[in-house]
């Protein structure tokens, strides 16, 4: 499982900010098993976050430890 600096779980739908804070977005997929990342044809777990203006955007675990996500707040209940 992925977590933010703080040692919380990175859950579906939590707002995110990446790019060193630059970019804002949602995080659509969190993939961790090697299924997942076959059905999503990717080599490495990671963290898939929607975002204006580039839509669907793949942050695998190499991406995540330079640039971690930063949260910003849990989807509404």
């Amino acid at each position: 499982m992925f977590k933010y600096q703080d040692g919380s779980d990175i859950l579906i739908g939590d707002s995110v900010l990446f790019e060193n804070g630059k970019t804002n977005g949602i995080v659509e997929l969190v993939v961790v098993s090697e299924q997942e990342m076959k059905n999503i044809n990717v080599s490495e777990a990671g963290i898939m976050v929607k975002s204006q203006p580039f839509g669907l955007v793949y942050l695998s675990e190499y991406w995540l430890k330079n640039d971690p996500l930063l949260f910003v707040s849990h989807a509404p209940a």
